[in-house]
């Protein structure tokens, strides 16, 4: 990889970075949203803990991020192989932020901008389901986990190439290491 595409790697980090959640609860209510609900530094957490405004208008900033981040690594003509590492930089930009001393959102609002820049029809029947399923269910974990199996069921259908197949995959534990981070905080917090 050159130096340009190093460049953009670090600016798909720095732009996940940005504490949009932190930033709407300081501005909102002068605390900390990592003291606030159940301490995840995203959009849900600032939904139901500073308004649904303040939630709203955070999960579009950080849909927006992931979008962007992919969207700059077309526009400077970058490989596949780093557009996707773009994606990755800004999730885990979202995810361990160094503006934020790396306590971070669990990447959720990150991963769809990401996906619906290079798999937007998939990603959009992902987005159907997970609506429909929230709404049954009122359960966003097992909303995202069958959006997450329509996706790449979709992607099958759609006849993507194995790599682009394996590439939610490589997204997917960023959440995972988040909530088991955030549990073991919370936990420490009790003792």
């Amino acid at each position: 990889m050159g130096t340009l595409d190093w460049l953009i790697l670090l600016a798909a980090y720095l732009l996940g970075s940005i504490p949009s959640a932190h930033i709407a609860a300081r501005a909102l209510t002068a605390d900390d949203i990592h003291d606030m609900g159940d301490g995840n530094m995203g959009a849900k957490n600032t939904f139901h803990s500073v308004g649904r405004i303040a939630g709203v208008v955070v999960a579009i900033v950080d849909v927006g991020k992931g979008a962007l981040a992919v969207m700059l690594a077309h526009a400077t003509g970058a490989s596949e192989t780093v557009t996707f590492l773009a994606g990755v930089c800004v999730v885990l930009g979202h995810d361990f932020p160094v503006t934020a001393g790396f306590r971070g959102g669990q990447g959720m609002a990150t991963i769809l901008g990401v996906s619906f820049v290079l798999f937007p029809r998939e990603t959009a029947v992902a987005m159907a389901v997970l609506a429909v399923v929230l709404l049954v269910t009122h359960n966003w974990n097992v909303s995202c986990a069958a959006a997450f199996v329509v996706l790449v069921g979709t992607m099958i259908l759609t006849g993507q190439a194995l790599r682009r197949l394996l590439y939610p995959f490589v997204l997917l534990p960023t959440i995972a290491v988040r909530k088991l981070m955030q549990h073991k905080g919370a936990r420490h917090a009790t003792v």
